[in-house]
């Protein structure tokens, strides 16, 4: 017969450790998702801070911008634009959007090597003909200008700048649109974050200042959005911290 003590099962005690020691592995892993999270958050703003200077950079010694020089075939750092001081495309997805970083990798400004073709080309790629951020999930930065509705990647009705500025320039960070690789639409970060780096950089308001944060293209409703009002010329936006999904893109703008 065997003997009962041989059958014990854990005490009390010693399911309380295990239990314990399940919380901290779990609170561990929670909080490192957290840090991970912050750090690319942050490096947001590095990515926004090191494309400024490379543009501050380029237009010192080129006498232009990036995407929109006139003649950046001739000192060889891709093809030109039409140096009207907008960066802009003929039609959606097209044009001098992609040559700026084509021009600012070329002429040793940023790391990478970019193609500078546009949205339409068949095998274009985040990574190969615009940067890929470091905040991953496909996010990408992009030049485009406040002119012309179709002609850079923006939607009138969601963009804020519309409404408030003309013939600006801006470099937005966003997840690409479904069906539109090249142009960056969909917001990729929460009401908090977005704020806490408008404070860090700028005034910490949705709608005023050098950043601007914006609701994916196309939506402004409860449960789907980043800041209480679509701004098209009337009225103000603040950020709906009510919100918890990650709806934010951001758009800041060049003072060149």
């Amino acid at each position: 017969m065997a003997n009962i003590k041989d059958n014990k099962g854990f005490t009390l005690i010693e399911l309380s450790i295990v239990i314990v020691i399940i919380g901290l592995i779990v609170a561990g892993v929670v909080g490192g998702q957290s840090l991970v999270r912050q750090a690319k958050v942050r490096g947001i703003i590095t990515e926004y801070n090191q494309y400024m200077v490379a543009t501050n950079s380029f237009k010192l010694e080129y006498d232009g911008l990036p995407g929109d020089l006139i003649n950046a075939n001739d000192y060889g750092i891709g093809t030109s634009g039409d140096g009207n001081k907008l960066i802009y495309g003929a039609n959606v997805g097209t044009g001098e959007l992609y040559y700026s970083f084509a021009h600012l990798a070329n002429a040793g400004l940023i790391k990478g090597q970019f193609t500078g073709a546009d949205a339409g080309t068949p095998d274009f790629q985040i990574g190969v003909n615009i940067p890929k951020s470091s905040f991953g999930n496909n996010v990408t930065a992009l030049f485009t200008s406040v002119d012309l509705a179709g002609q850079n990647c923006m939607v009138l009705g969601s963009n804020p700048l519309f409404g408030l500025h003309s013939r600006i320039n801006i470099i937005t960070f966003a997840q690409p649109q479904a069906g539109v690789q090249g142009c960056p639409r969909n917001g990729f970060l929460k009401v908090n974050e977005a704020y806490g780096i408008d404070q860090k950089i700028d005034d910490g308001s949705a709608d005023s200042g050098i950043m601007f944060s914006a609701n994916t293209i196309g939506t402004n409703t409860d449960g789907n959005r980043c800041v209480d009002n679509v701004i098209d010329g009337t009225g103000g936006a603040s950020y709906d911290f009510n919100e918890t999904g990650e709806n934010c893109r951001l758009l800041f703008k060049i003072g060149l």
